[in-house]
Order: structure tokens, then sequence, then C-alpha cells
């Protein structure tokens, strides 16, 4: 783990003005995989009752996007 740190850090000292936008990316690109897969698993079977036992979700009805 340390070793990715010390190349991103090495990555932003020798990039200072384009590594937020890599940086931003990479983290959109998270978020929207994350999505993706809560979505899929949603619609698979017992999908829902897993994404409600792993959040620990007790109102269910405040979450109705992502539950549906």
């Amino acid at each position: 783990m340390s070793e990715e740190i010390d190349r991103w850090v090495r990555f932003m000292k020798e990039h200072p003005k384009g590594w937020k936008k890599v940086h931003s990316e990479f983290i959109d690109a998270q978020f929207d995989k994350s999505t993706k897969f809560m979505n899929r698993l949603a619609l698979s079977k017992g999908g829902r009752d897993k994404i409600i036992s792993a959040y620990h979700i007790k109102n269910v009805k405040g979450y109705a996007r992502l539950l549906r």
C-alpha cells in the first residue's frame, strides 16, 4: 500500500497542475462503479435484502431510490 502512496505523491509533485483532474476522474469513476453495482445487485434475486443487511439499513423507506 505504501508503494502506491509513494507513486501518487511523486505523481502529484511531478504534475502540480494536472493531478487534480486525474484524481477527480478516479473518484468519479469509483462512485460510478459503486452506483452501477448497487443497481445490479438490487435487481438480482435477494439483492435488496443483501443491500439492507450489508449497510444495516433500518429505515428502508428512506432509501427508496437505492432499493427500488
